[in-house]
């Protein structure tokens, strides 16, 4: 055969921080393990293989065999490993000098344990934006591929993309390698002579044509049904046989070899963007749904290849718009990267370990939600905010930051403000309902309030259409509609706000929790999420206070009722005392009313038995985080978290408290599903008050170390 085709192949293996231990073990023996030896034992195939930071640190504890493996094929000229930021960060969206720190970390490492220093990078979740030419340049990186779509966007399609090009920024330059859309959904999803069928009709003869596979090692594996189908039934061994049988015509070489024998197509200037998928999952609710019916429309009738170039969906920094939990998240981890490098010299020896936690906490994986789970998986975002408490706890220990701050730490324009005693911080949001958006106890780096909102998605839409799809069982998991269990569509309840800790609700005095839970319940006030003035605050030895103001209302019936409130939030020592006290005042006729006092604690699952509370005056049985109770007459509760090593003592005497566990559907690799966020208690004070009249009430919780 005169016809010939250059491909380029690879995989990227990587597993979150925080992400189970169960996790890792079963991908490296379903799959990362797998996929090595059977490239180890097809010798003449070369492939660029990028493993990310958490999956060789878990390698090195758990399998280190595997460093055998992979340097026997390095050593043979097999192997062309890809670097990237160590522990698989955005790059765009991090510090520049932390994105060159990753990649500086990820080549060191590489050279030390295989003598090998690599020249391409893996882009995390292939998340271009048009200044990483010159970042990447100044990290000594010289190419990375993206998806074909980048390309598409800026209108090079069909046999223009079997090639590489160039880009540049400051005239600083990088190779792209587009990666092929058709080989990412066939391989390994179709029959091996389906993706031979497509390499021999983009295949000339001229020799200088290149198609490009790099995506996800797990597809080879760890998706649903993969196991199966690609070792137990040898999807895997028939694709490696016909890349070797067809060698005469498949000319099977690395990016390095393709930057050495083929030259680039030309200069491209790429839009902000990401693989298509992403484009979706990143717009609001109602728009990404109907995207997404509209890209099924345009599938239907023949037309998206034709119209892709202006298909265009959102952009990933969206998601930090979309989810307030991930934008606090996000800048909270860049306020730790600003205090590192301000305390630098002070901390010494400490700092090289303050700034791996926060390498850690860069992992992109948790701060995002699409088909993967995300941010929506909660011991995700605890594997973030555990490293970005390790590294604030190294700065507490070296170079305290305690008492009173004020700072726009989540740039939205208006100020939050921090209360720390060295071992517990609180942040305040006057402006978001004077509430605290986070408690966070450091001697064991736990984030007490790591919730997340039930949010409305596009695809709680399509929950019906799970019921009537048939689905091939090794489909693509982007096109998979799997329901886990059944009635998921009943437990749909979106929030009003996002869940944080001493928010206010003015309720009915009918209300019941059942509506609480579910959002069906009337909000009278306007304080939940009003601006609060901040009249006071102040350090007082090892104390400190903030004292906030709000005159509101309450509505009802199309009537306006005043109503006024002091809010006094206090952290005391030593240990670690939190006081929430207020003054109500009532001012106008209106005389009877529920107020509430919502707390949420983030407690990771709703049924694990070292997780629970204790209501001593009521039951002597532990209640578990996923219960559903209702108490009259409390004086306090009890939280122990015997897995985290912290007990919470609460103390308050309220006419009644809710307990109800806050639950997503979230859509994932594996379908839609239930996940457990965190607990809400509600503590109730039922009043009677005359106009002028004013009502006090102190609610005081104490947090120590198991």
């Amino acid at each position: 055969m005169s016809r010939k085709i250059n491909f380029a192949l690879g995989f990227h293996i990587h597993q979150p921080v925080g992400n189970f231990d169960s996790v890792f073990e079963r991908a490296t023996n379903d799959c990362y393990r797998p996929l090595l030896e059977a490239m180890h034992k097809h010798s003449k195939i070369p492939f660029a293989l990028h493993i990310s930071g958490p999956v060789w640190e878990y390698f090195e504890r758990n399998h280190p065999n595997i460093f055998t493996l992979v340097s026997e094929m390095v050593d043979r000229g097999q192997c062309e490993l890809l670097g990237g930021g160590f522990y698989e960060p955005i790059l765009a969206v991090i510090p520049k000098e932390d994105a060159i720190g990753q990649i500086e970390k990820m080549a060191n490492y590489l050279d030390e344990k295989f003598s090998y220093r690599p020249d391409g990078i893996w882009l995390t979740e292939r998340i271009w934006e048009p200044q990483l030419p010159a970042l990447l340049d100044e990290a000594g990186i010289k190419y990375l591929a993206v998806d074909d779509y980048h390309l598409k966007a800026v209108g090079i399609s069909g046999d223009d993309l079997l090639g590489y090009f160039t880009t540049e920024e400051d005239g600083k330059t990088t190779s792209i390698f587009p990666i092929s859309e058709i080989l990412r959904y066939t391989i390994p999803f179709a029959d091996v002579e389906k993706t031979l069928r497509y390499l021999i009709s983009i295949a000339d003869d001229t020799g200088k044509r290149l198609v490009v596979f790099a995506d996800d090692g797990e597809k080879f594996g760890l998706w649903p049904g993969t196991k199966k189908w690609v070792w137990d039934e040898g999807w895997m061994e028939k694709f490696l046989n016909a890349l070797e049988e067809n060698s005469g015509w498949i000319n099977m070489l690395s990016f390095s070899d393709a930057l050495r024998e083929l030259k680039p197509s030309g200069r491209i200037y790429m839009p902000t963007g990401s693989y298509f998928e992403m484009s979706e999952w990143t717009l609001p609710a109602d728009m990404a749904y109907k995207f997404h019916k509209w890209v099924d429309e345009l599938k239907d009738s023949g037309k998206l290849e034709e119209l892709r170039p202006f298909v265009k969906g959102g952009f990933w920094r969206n998601f930090l718009a979309k989810y307030p939990e991930s934008n606090w998240m996000h800048k909270r981890m860049l306020w730790l990267s600003q205090q590192l490098r301000s305390r630098r010299r002070r901390m010494g020896k400490k700092f090289d370990d303050a700034q791996t936690a926060l390498y850690r906490s860069q992992c992109n994986c948790a701060y995002w939600h699409g088909v993967f789970g995300g941010l929506y998986l909660p011991h995700l975002r605890e594997g973030i905010w555990t490293n970005i408490l390790e590294g604030e706890k190294i700065i507490e220990e070296t170079a305290s930051s305690r008492g009173v701050m004020v700072a726009d730490v989540d740039a939205d324009g208006l100020d939050e403000i921090r209360l720390s005693n060295g071992e517990t911080s609180l942040w305040l949001a006057p402006h978001r309902g004077g509430a605290i958006a986070e408690i966070s106890f450091l001697p064991t780096r736990t984030n007490l309030t790591d919730t997340l909102a039930r949010h409305k998605e596009g695809y709680h839409k399509l929950l019906w259409e799970a019921q009537q799809q048939q689905e091939n069982e090794h489909t693509s998991i982007h096109n998979k509609i799997i329901v886990k269990e059944k009635g998921l569509d009943k437990i749909l309840h979106y929030d009003k706000y996002p869940r944080r800790f001493a928010q206010e609700h003015f309720l009915l005095t009918f209300t019941n929790s059942d509506e609480m839970e579910q959002m069906e319940y009337v909000e009278l006030g306007d304080f939940i999420d009003g601006s609060y003035a901040v009249e006071k605050m102040r350090k007082v030895k090892g104390d400190s206070e903030i004292v906030l103001f709000r005159e509101g209302v309450l509505r009802y019936d199309e009537q306006v009722f005043p109503i006024a409130m002091r809010k006094k939030i206090s952290l005391q020592g030593p240990g670690s005392h939190i006081i929430v006290s207020y003054e109500i005042e009532n001012r106008s006729n209106w005389r009877e009313f529920l107020f509430g006092v919502d707390t949420n604690y983030s407690l990771l699952s709703r049924d694990d038995p070292s997780r629970y509370f204790l209501f001593p005056h009521e039951t002597l049985i532990r209640v578990h985080p996923g219960d559903r109770k209702t108490y009259n007459n409390v004086d306090g509760y009890e939280l122990i978290d015997e897995s985290r090593g912290f007990r919470i003592d609460c103390r308050s005497k309220s006419d009644k408290l809710w307990l109800f566990p806050i639950e997503t559907v979230s859509n994932s690799e594996g379908g839609f599903e239930r996940v457990y966020q965190e607990t809400s208690l509600v503590h109730l004070y039922r009043f009677d008050l005359n106009r002028g009249e004013k009502i006090k009430i102190e609610i005081r919780w104490k947090i120590e170390k198991l």
